[in-house]
């Protein structure tokens, strides 16, 4: 099977934002398991968790406890260690070859707080973080950002560093909603600050194969965001995707490969995609 190869517009990070302000979406799956089949491509990833839940780190630490199954598997400094000093540089942990997290802990919850005790201007408070990640794009092909549902701050923060947003959509009413919502605070920011950012897609998981609830809102989404924004492939139901956040990602048997190959095809229409985009830039929403 041959793979999709990523060609970037220039020499710098393609930064991805994945995201929808329902919990539950997917967000965090779909940005593990992408990155992780990024890599293994050779294409140098980094995932951002800002997320104070920081289920990305656990399920990527997790990762690289098994690939150093004799290894002592420790965090030095988390994110906001790395907002507190002013610099993400040497923050990075390698999880496998190719693949770098900055990882989260509860502690980020506080970042609300730090931004409004250290930014004058809205300007200062939404482009915080892209100020500290700036000087890692170099280093990277791929940044995937990992965010919490409703969370203004981060959610600015997170889509001002960005070129492109990847929407996570769980089949149910309120993730709609949520996606729903999550575009119209994508197009406020664009026009604000002239970003040019670009959706590259909506990528459906869900949350009954076969169900009819599932089947209506993939249609409705379908109307609403139109059939060329959604993914064509859709990401099932499977039990161990969830084992995957548990107990980090693994290739052993048959449940395994079936989640990987899957997302060998996610990832591929995903790189397509960012393919198009970046030969077709226009600078428009």
């Amino acid at each position: 099977m041959s793979f999709e190869r990523l060609n970037k517009s220039s020499d710098r990070a393609i930064t991805v934002t994945v995201g929808n302000y329902k919990g539950g979406a997917g967000k965090t799956t779909n940005t593990v398991l992408i990155s992780y089949m990024l890599a293994k491509r050779g294409i140098r990833s980094l995932v951002l968790d800002l997320d104070p839940q920081s289920n990305a780190t656990k399920s990527l630490m997790l990762t690289k406890s098994i690939n150093e199954p004799d290894g002592v598997i420790t965090i030095e400094k988390t994110i906001m260690k790395g907002i507190q000093e002013g610099s993400f540089k040497g923050l990075e942990v390698k999880i496998m070859e190719n693949l770098f997290l900055l990882p989260s802990f509860i502690d980020f919850e506080d970042f609300p707080k730090h931004l409004y005790q250290n930014t004058l201007t809205e300007e200062e408070e939404d482009f915080f973080i892209n100020n500290l990640l700036e000087p890692l794009k170099e280093d990277y092909d791929v940044i995937l950002i990992d965010v919490p549902p409703m969370s203004k701050e981060v959610t600015r923060n997170a889509v001002v560093s960005s070129d492109y947003v990847l929407i996570s959509l769980q089949t149910h009413e309120r993730s709609l909603t949520g996606a729903e919502s999550y575009i119209q605070e994508l197009d406020k920011l664009n026009r604000r600050y002239n970003l040019g950012l670009t959706v590259v897609g909506i990528l459906p998981v869900l949350q009954k194969n076969g169900g009819t609830v599932d089947e209506y809102i993939m249609e409705t989404a379908k109307n609403s965001f139109g059939s060329d924004n959604m993914f064509k492939n859709i990401v099932p139901q499977m039990e161990r995707i969830k084992r995957f956040d548990i107990n980090g990602i693994t290739e052993k048997d048959r449940h395994d490969e079936k989640v990987i190959s899957k997302y060998k095809d996610v990832t591929d229409e995903f790189i397509e995609r960012l393919n198009f985009y970046e030969e077709n830039k226009d600078g428009e929403y």
